[in-house]
């Protein structure tokens, strides 16, 4: 939030400030970042599909052939009927322009994250029998050991990272948040990432402490198939039908910058050429493309010069700026994009059952790009007094840079 209002106001994106911090690199980061997202939400898709089916398995199947092999009951534990439906669900979440009109199914998608995490207390307490099933104890439940080998775990911080990779929508919740200031940004922050720290210390721990060293990636596969973890299941395809557009609103905002910049750099290139010469600095120099950077950037500019050397002042962001009607042109761009989004997503969702690998890839590269790398090189870039808070940038860019090729290198010799 502080590098947006110093890369010249709102309303702010990644585009803008790295334009201002590494100007030759905004092309790959805005790509970085729509990679990402559009990754995340075609595991989304894959993983709704395979919950449902999970889910209904053990409620649809009788073991008698005759009934089991009746088409309705190969349509629902079709893995294509779900993914086919997951996207029919988050159409009228995914036409949605800001992230306050989302706010309604984030909500709601809280409901279902007390839902599992309550039903992982449950089991962990003994409320529920986690070893149903079992003849043995001891196949159920593995050994509990305090710490794991390093490669063991430095192999598992891509998905460390994934649960936390957010800060692409940061720029948004700055440019709409309500009585904007820095104390109610860094309020935000601290509660959002607070809430999802405890949420998921809560269910490491005690889907650890319920199976040891027998607990799975996926947490519900240790569960008995009964009626009580069909439930949970059927949260959790709930759950992230409600977050998919959250992955693909930032998305969108970055290939809309890179879809405007590229069609203006298009024409200076015409143009340029006609007069006989050719500029290649075009996506360097471009400033403020894209539909989300639309506003009054000339009040956010003259509200940081007049702060400049006022740190009471400075604690303040910009006031909050009116939203500009959108042309006809950028809302086609808006339209063409989700709807190529989601087409693609939904093919690769039905062609592909086990994006692993592939999410594995994005976590440790993509999600630790944007986490850590761009953070910490924007701040340093942008505010180079020598502080606190620019140590720390320090730090996080270094981490960041470290992690990345281990990570990669031990998800790699795991597979």
């Amino acid at each position: 939030s502080k590098s947006a209002q110093a890369a010249g106001g709102l309303p702010s994106s990644f585009y803008t400030v790295a334009l201002a911090a590494v100007p030759q690199y905004t092309v790959l980061i805005d790509l970085a970042v729509a990679l990402k997202c559009f990754g995340v939400a075609t595991g989304y898709l894959i993983t709704i599909g395979d919950c449902m089916v999970d889910a209904l398995d053990h409620m649809l199947l009788n073991g008698n052939p005759e009934s089991d092999e009746r088409f309705i009951i190969r349509l629902l534990l079709s893995r294509h009927f779900w993914v086919v439906g997951a996207v029919l669900a988050v159409l009228p979440f995914s036409f949605k322009k800001t992230l306050d009109e989302l706010k309604k199914a984030s909500a709601a998608a809280l409901v279902f994250v007390f839902m599992l995490a309550g039903g992982i207390i449950a089991y962990a307490s003994g409320v529920a029998d986690p070893c149903e099933g079992f003849d043995d104890v001891d196949d159920c439940r593995g050994e509990v050991v305090a710490v794991t080998n390093a490669s063991s775990m430095i192999s598992k911080l891509p998905i460390f990272i994934f649960a936390f990779t957010c800060q692409q929508n940061i720029f948004p919740v700055v440019n709409e948040i309500s009585f904007r200031s820095q104390a109610r940004v860094n309020l935000v922050i601290v509660f959002s990432i607070g809430f999802a720290l405890i949420i998921f210390t809560i269910v490491a721990i005690e889907g650890y402490r319920t199976y040891g060293s027998n607990v799975r990636g996926d947490i519900l596969s240790n569960y008995p198939e009964t009626g009580k973890v069909t439930f949970l299941r059927i949260c959790v395809a709930f759950m992230l039908i409600l977050h998919y557009p959250l992955q693909l609103d930032p998305a969108r905002r970055c290939i809309t910058s890179l879809m405007e910049a590229t069609s203006t750099w298009w024409q200076e290139h015409k143009k340029e050429g006609q007069d006989g010469h050719y500029r290649s600095d075009y996506f360097h120099r471009h400033q403020s493309v894209g539909i989300e950077m639309r506003g009054n950037n000339e009040e956010g500019a003259n509200f940081h010069h007049h702060n400049q050397g006022s740190p009471a002042k400075s604690k303040r962001l910009s006031p909050e700026l009116p939203l500009e009607k959108n042309s006809s042109s950028d809302n086609n761009l808006f339209y063409v994009i989700t709807i190529a989004f989601l087409l693609l997503s939904w093919s690769i969702a039905l062609a592909v059952d086990d994006l692993g690998v592939v999410l594995a890839m994005v976590g440790a590269t993509g999600s630790t790009l944007v986490s850590y790398v761009l953070p910490g090189l924007i701040y340093i870039k942008i505010h180079p007094q020598r502080d606190a808070s620019l140590a720390c940038a320090c730090v996080q860019l270094i981490v960041g840079l470290l992690i990345m090729p281990l990570a990669l290198y031990f998800t790699i010799a795991e597979q």
